[in-house]
Parts: structure tokens; C-alpha cells; sequence
């Protein structure tokens, strides 16, 4: 009997250790599954990014980092009060943004009513105006209401490109909070109104703090599109407001001053890095795992009549600043002599070969534009979500780093990439400068920090014991992934991708050096046009932008309703 109940333990030991031993295996395995994907992920995203960002733009630089070459244009009194400028017009335009894309967010994210689709893309659809079609917009809008000698003034004047920004930028914020937001359980907010907080107060002490990820992400973003921005600047501050990038343009083609550019490119750069350094640590400090309680909110959490009339004025509000100058667009290209018409429409798609018009082959700009920016777009969102992945690390050796580096094309001149480019890829080996692909993966490197940071900051934020439960009731990493960490990244992922073709279709500074005659854009067409005389270019060009704001639109709801069916199908 004895010997029995030996062997009995003996076999139940054997049984123990050989399923320890198998799970022991199973957690080797899928940290050594971690570990290549980790690996191979940093291997493709530096690979990319050394080609096709790092040699182009460390070349170009290169010319500006002689001594000499430094302490002349630090040097002059002038170079500093554009640096100061460029800084103070891009915080302000940022706070102010974040605060117009918070009100907008909250209607759209905690409430339901009929048009929330319509008002969502509307949200969007400025962010993808080329920067020319805003300032002109805005200079439209100065004129009609006849502001040129009030305070209000739009027309060189800082309070025009503060606008102008909020208008451009709110986007970022909307469709990054958003995204956040709506996922968030309304759980807390309501038991803090049942203890009697009033609205303000629930916004400030419990919504505000846990949205502190979403807006540190947007905060970021926005101000890299305004300390970077270029065709605002140009046209709404003509010479009486310069920034660094207008600055860079103007030495690097109208005085073909390539050292200066490259100097002021190079303060650039580090005013950037100092900012994601800072973003980073911010981002480090105010992380939560709330992503993990996923509920979306009914839009009727409190039924009251200050919420109604928050609803529709913030409807209105949204309708009138967002949508004026997208109807005066509209306006301006249905608008002829003797009335109104779609004569440009037909001119635009019909490709007039009258001699002035013939030149301007739109229906190719429109083809070229769609089809590179689907490219870019699938670019950007692959090497988005393998950068995030970097992003997410638990090791911050590789997580601080990558938060830094994904983010640091958004702060790069376009003019100084393109260049770039032009200049380094030009060798027997390396000649791709011509090739129709290299537009495609410009604008993607514009894209991918987008893709990154978006999906990144929903990656880190998911509670690991999520994870861990699924891997515990035996789901493979490729189910974890399907079931657990897809559902909750659908709509920053589709957000990063929708934002990253929005970059791509509407991208001029970089693809200007890139793209040829033969294979013109819908950005650089409508450059063309409104750079020539005459009512009907222009109203060429308007309705050029009518098509990209109609393309973008189509898009940006396709790619939701995408985001949409993966979340109801995961």
C-alpha cells in the first residue's frame, strides 16, 4: 500500500511538474515573442526613418553647423524676435485651441443627437483645407465685414493667426479627445453629480484629470502645427509677421541663403525637442489605465435644461465658427459675373484645353492626390502602430526615446525635408528622387508621429490585467491582441489613420520640391492657379478646394464607420 501511494505522489509530481514546466515554457515563449516583435519593430522603424528622415535632413543641416555660420545668425537682434513670436503666437494658439476642442469634444463624446456624424466630419474638415485656402478664406471674411481698420483686424496682425490657427487646429483636438473621451465610463461624473457637484465643478475635479493623457497628446500635436505652420503665417501675416519656418522658406528659395535657412532650422529642431522632452515627462506623470472600462455614453446622463441649452449652443457655436468660412469657400466657387453657376466644376473635370487652362491638368492632380495619399495613409499607419508599440514599452530606454523621436517630423519644415531629400537622394545608388513613390513616403513621414502618438497613448494607457486575465483563461498573443487590445485602439488607430491621409492629401511644403510638372497634386495645382491672374483660375482654384474638403469628408466617414464596425465586431 505504502509503495502505491509513493507512486501515486510520484505521478501527480511528474503530472505538476510537467504542466509547470509547460506553462514555464508558454511564459518563455511569449517573452521571446515580445522581445522579436519589439525588436524587429525598432528595426523597421529606424530603418525608415534613417532613409527617408535623418540622412535627408541631417545633410541639409550639416551646411548650418559651422561657428561662423551660427554666432552671425544668432547674432542679429532680428533673429531672436522671430524666434520669441513664433513661440508666444503658438502657446496662445494651442491653449486656445484646446479650449474650443474641449467644448466641441464634450458635445460630441456625452451627448447623442441627430447630425453628430455631420458635426464630427465638419470638426475635421478644416484641418485638411490647404493652409493657402484658410488665409484666404480669412481674408475674405476681413473684407466683407469690413474689419481692415478695427481691432478685430485679421489682416497682419497676430489675432488673424490665432484665429486662423484655432480654426485649423481644433481638429487635432477634437478628433484626439474625442477619441479618448468617448471611452471613457461616465460612471464617476455621475456619482459626483448625485453628491451634489455642479457641472463645472464635476468638469474641473473629475473629467478634466482623467482626460490629462488625451490632452497632454493634443497639447502636443497642436503646438507643433502652429509652431510649425507655414502658409497662414505667409499669407495672413505677410511680412510683418515672420516665424521660423516662413523665415526658413524665404532664405532657403527667395535668397537662396541654404546656411541661414539651415541655422534657423537647427533652432527649430532643438526648440521642438526641448518641447517633447517636456511632453514626455508629462505624459509619464499623468498616465492612467482607464481605457480599460470601456462604456459609451448614452448622451443622457443628466437631463436638465442647462444641458439642452449647453447642446444647442454649442451646436450653433461649432456651425457658425467651423462652418463660415467653409460656405464662403463654397460660395466663392459657385460665384460668377452674372450670378452663380458650376462653370469651374466643369472647367476642373473637363480639363478645358483653351490655352491658360490647359496647363493645369486637375483631373490628374485629383487622381495623383488620392491615390498617393492612400499610400502615405497605409504607410503612416504601419510604421505608426509598430513606432506605438516602441511608445508603450514597459522600458523606458526604449519608450522615452521613440516619444521624442516619432514626434519630431511634425516639428520639421516641410521646405527642409523636401529639400532634403532632394539633395541627398540623388546618387547613382539612392537616385529615387524621381520616382512617383518617393511623394507617397515623404508625406507619410509626416503622418507616422500622428499614427504614433495617437495609438501609443491608447496602448500605454490599457490596464495589463486585461492582459493578463485573457492570457490566464489560455487566449494566444494573437487573440489578446484581436479581443483585448484591438477593440480599445480601434479609434485612435482609425483616428491616426483618417488624420494621416488628411496630412498627406493636403501636404505642400514638402511635396513642392518632390512632385513634377507631369504629376501635379491638388495642393500645388491650386498654388498654381491662385499665383495666376484672372476670376476664372481663381475660381478654379475654390472649387479645387470645394473637392478636397468633399474627398476628406468622404474619407474621414468612411474610416469611422470602419472604426465603428471593428469595434461592434472584436
Amino acid at each position: 500500500m505504502l509503495g502505491e501511494i509513493n507512486g501515486l505522489n510520484n505521478g501527480l509530481k511528474l503530472f505538476y511538474d510537467d504542466e509547470s514546466r509547460k506553462n514555464r515554457n508558454t511564459t518563455d515563449l511569449r517573452i521571446k515573442n515580445t522581445k522579436l516583435a519589439t525588436s524587429a519593430s525598432i528595426l523597421l522603424v529606424v530603418g525608415f526613418f534613417s532613409i527617408f528622415y535623418f540622412i535627408p535632413l541631417g545633410k541639409i543641416l550639416w551646411y548650418g553647423l559651422s561657428p561662423d555660420n551660427i554666432s552671425t545668425v544668432f547674432g542679429r537682434s532680428g533673429t531672436w524676435k522671430v524666434i520669441w513670436f513664433t513661440l508666444w503666437q503658438a502657446t496662445i494658439s494651442t491653449v486656445l485651441s484646446l479650449c474650443v476642442g474641449i467644448f466641441i469634444s464634450n458635445i460630441l463624446s456625452r451627448f447623442n443627437f441627430r447630425g453628430r456624424g455631420a458635426l464630427r466630419v465638419l470638426a475635421t474638415i478644416p484641418f485638411v483645407m490647404p493652409t493657402v485656402v484658410v488665409a484666404s478664406a480669412f481674408l475674405s471674411l476681413n473684407k466683407i465685414f469690413q474689419l481692415e481698420q478695427s481691432i478685430f483686424n485679421l489682416e497682419g496682425t497676430p489675432l488673424g493667426i490665432i484665429v486662423a490657427h484655432i480654426f485649423f487646429n481644433t481638429a487635432i483636438v477634437v478628433r484626439t479627445l474625442g477619441g479618448w473621451w468617448g471611452q471613457l465610463t461616465v460612471d464617476p461624473e455621475c456619482a459626483a453629480r448625485t453628491l451634489g457637484a455642479g457641472a463645472f465643478r464635476t468638469f474641473f475635479l473629475v473629467t478634466m484629470p482623467r482626460l490629462k493623457p488625451a490632452l497632454i497628446a493634443a497639447g502636443a500635436l497642436t503646438f507643433l502645427f502652429t509652431f510649425t505652420s507655414f502658409g497662414i503665417i505667409l499669407i495672413l501675416g505677410s511680412l510683418k509677421q515672420a516665424t521660423l519656418e516662413t523665415e526658413i522658406w524665404r532664405y532657403a528659395t527667395q535668397r537662396t541663403d541654404i546656411n541661414t535657412a539651415a541655422a534657423l532650422g537647427i533652432a527649430q529642431l532643438v526648440i521642438v525637442v526641448l518641447m517633447l522632452v517636456v511632453n514626455s515627462r508629462l505624459r509619464n506623470k499623468y498616465g492612467t489605465s482607464e481605457l480599460g472600462a470601456i462604456s459609451v455614453a448614452k448622451g443622457e446622463i443628466y437631463a436638465s435644461r442647462f444641458r439642452k441649452t449647453r447642446l444647442y449652443s454649442g451646436i450653433l457655436c461649432t456651425v457658425i465658427f467651423l462652418g463660415t468660412p467653409v460656405g464662403l469657400l463654397v460660395e466663392r466657387s459657385l460665384r460668377i459675373a452674372n450670378g452663380y453657376s458650376f462653370t469651374y466644376y466643369q472647367q476642373i473635370f473637363t480639363e478645358s484645353q483653351s490655352g491658360r487652362f490647359s496647363i493645369f491638368e486637375t483631373r490628374a492632380a485629383i487622381i495623383n492626390s488620392i491615390t498617393w495619399a492612400l499610400f502615405a495613409m497605409a504607410i503612416a499607419t504601419l510604421i505608426g502602430y509598430l513606432a506605438a508599440i516602441l511608445l508603450s514599452s514597459p522600458s523606458e530606454k526604449i519608450s522615452k526615446p521613440a516619444d521624442v523621436l516619432f514626434l519630431l517630423p511634425l516639428g520639421t519644415s516641410g521646405v527642409l525635408l523636401g529639400f532634403g531629400i532632394i539633395v541627398t537622394l540623388n546618387s547613382s545608388f539612392w537616385n529615387i528622387r524621381s520616382s512617383w513613390w518617393i511623394i507617397p513616403v515623404a508625406q507619410a513621414v509626416l503622418g507616422i508621429g500622428l499614427v504614433a502618438r495617437m495609438v501609443g497613448t491608447a496602448l500605454r494607457d490599457i490596464d495589463p490585467e486585461i492582459r493578463n486575465a485573457a492570457k490566464v483563461l489560455g487566449a494566444s498573443d494573437a487573440k489578446v491582441w484581436r479581443h483585448v487590445d484591438l477593440p480599445i485602439i480601434s479609434r485612435s488607430l482609425i483616428a491616426g489613420a483618417a488624420f494621416s491621409f488628411a496630412i498627406a492629401i493636403g501636404e505642400f511644403g514638402a511635396t513642392a520640391f518632390l512632385v513634377r510638372p507631369q504629376r501635379p497634386t491638388i495642393p500645388t495645382t491650386i498654388f498654381n492657379l491662385l499665383g495666376r491672374p484672372g476670376a476664372s483660375t481663381y475660381g478654379q482654384a475654390m472649387a479645387l478646394c470645394v473637392v478636397l474638403a468633399a474627398i476628406t469628408a468622404i474619407s474621414m466617414s468612411l474610416l469611422d464607420r470602419t472604426g465603428s464596425v471593428i469595434r461592434e465586431t472584436a
